[in-house]
């Protein structure tokens, strides 16, 4: 467990947001409260602003010696935590680490956790935080003011003492030292442990965001870059010398895969969508090199792409008498009907080989965002295109809807055609803003 913590640590040391320095108007606050036991503080996060924060590190200083102080996270936040205390005769320090999936500010305030001491209430004199969004920024660490119950005492500092507590430090003692991790953006960087003594071997773990690879890694001491050895899938050793540590990560696009259609140029307005289409799995070629792009899209296409995004859940047959079984879109069907994502025609078909229409699509679309529980009451007015008044009755909602979620545009700046047939191409450009913007929306 202690392991897992470690590498949470590097991963708050590698990518801090700035909080603002003691003092500053605004700026985030540590409240401490007493437990509800003896000798046990609760520590709280305020004025944190609307910032999103998911993970936190903070530093605490007490006056004393506490060497059996632990930290216990709040109950509530379903995050994880880890506390390090070095502790002397004459001050402890106390490094609180928590890592949570979800956001811990709520509404400027993140509740912490409980610290216990084990000998007694005592607030910290001083503590530098570093908070940390999902998108893991960088920045370097801050003080912040503590905001200390009355009846809790703050201690006296020991005699002759010239240290400041709130200065910040390359080292938390005479034999560690910080490292410290820069990323240009598009990965992340983060080292274990965070802290290490000379000699001591030092991990860095790289992480490039989707379509992006790591270009450049540095790690440099003393204007001197180091020799890093790379141990495979992303992580780098080096060995620490007697001083601080800068790592530095570059991260640059990479070079997608072509898609394998000679019938989609590169430049072309779908190009992107019928990618899109392709890697997920919604949308195959016509054959190994071709994908048709003006090709029309049947309806038994449409709700076999669905009941993909479904997961293909097993059903039974359905009643129409045009669907034979055995087809590849025979389950897709009867799991349409069952669902209600889309009827037949009302005689008993489906039309599974039917061109599919503009307006028939946009009615199956909606029926599926409502099968998710996804929002459909959003509407559009359609009274500025000229031929509004052809769209069907059973599909004029649906098409307020689509129109209304961005999922359709006009074939012209006056005009709809309700009627008219979504091609292969166009049917891609409408999945890929479905699934990302309605299915996959909050």
């Amino acid at each position: 467990m202690k392991q897992y913590f470690a590498i949470l640590t590097a991963l708050a040391l590698t990518a801090a947001l700035l909080c603002p320095t003691a003092g500053a108007a605004g700026g985030p606050t540590l409240r401490v409260d007493k437990g509800s036991e003896t000798g046990t503080t609760q520590l709280t996060l305020q004025n944190l602003g609307d910032r999103e924060i998911n993970s936190v590190q903070l530093e605490l200083t007490l006056w004393g010696s506490y060497p059996q102080a632990s930290f216990a996270g709040d109950e509530n936040s379903g995050s994880y935590s880890y506390c390090k205390v070095d502790a002397s005769s004459r001050q402890t320090t106390v490094t609180i680490y928590i890592d949570s999936v979800k956001t811990l500010n709520q509404s400027g305030t993140a509740p912490l956790g409980t610290l216990t001491l084990g000998s007694g209430y005592a607030a910290p004199s001083s503590a530098r935080l570093t908070v940390l969004d999902h998108g893991l920024s960088d920045s370097p660490e801050g003080s912040i003011p503590v905001q200390a119950d009355p009846d809790i005492p703050t201690g006296q500092p020991p005699e002759n003492n010239t240290t400041n507590p709130s200065s910040p430090s390359d080292s938390s003692n005479s034999d560690e030292y910080l490292i410290r991790t820069v990323s240009a953006g598009h990965g992340k960087v983060s080292v274990s442990p965070g802290r290490a003594e000379r000699g001591e071997r030092v991990t860095i773990t790289t992480r490039a965001d989707s379509g992006y690879r790591l270009s450049e890694l540095t790690a440099t001491a003393g204007g001197r870059q180091l020799e890093l050895s790379d141990r495979g899938e992303g992580r780098f050793t080096f060995t620490m010398p007697g001083s601080a540590v800068e790592v530095q990560g570059t991260f640059a696009a990479s070079e997608p895969a072509g898609l394998p259609f000679t019938d989609v140029a590169k430049d072309i307005w779908y190009h992107d969508a019928v990618r899109y289409a392709y890697e997920n799995g919604l949308m195959a070629g016509t054959s190994v090199s071709t994908f048709s792009p003006d090709l029309a899209t049947s309806r038994g296409m449409i709700v076999t792409i669905l009941y993909r995004l479904a997961g293909s859940p097993n059903v039974g047959g359905s009643d129409f008498y045009d669907v034979a079984a055995g087809k590849y879109y025979s389950d897709a069907v009867a799991w349409a009907a069952a669902n209600s994502v889309v009827s037949g025609y009302g005689d008993g078909r489906f039309g599974p080989d039917d061109p599919i229409t503009r307006e028939q699509m946009t009615l199956i679309l909606q029926g599926y965002a409502r099968l998710e529980g996804r929002d459909v009451s959003a509407r559009a007015d359609l009274s500025a295109y000229t031929d509004a008044g052809k769209v069907s009755g059973y599909a004029l909602e649906s098409m307020r809807w689509a129109r209304a979620v961005g999922l359709i545009n006009g074939t012209t700046p006056t005009t709809l055609t309700p009627a008219g047939t979504a091609t292969r191409a166009q049917a891609a450009v409408i999945l890929q803003g479905f699934c990302e913007n309605v299915v996959s929306g909050e």
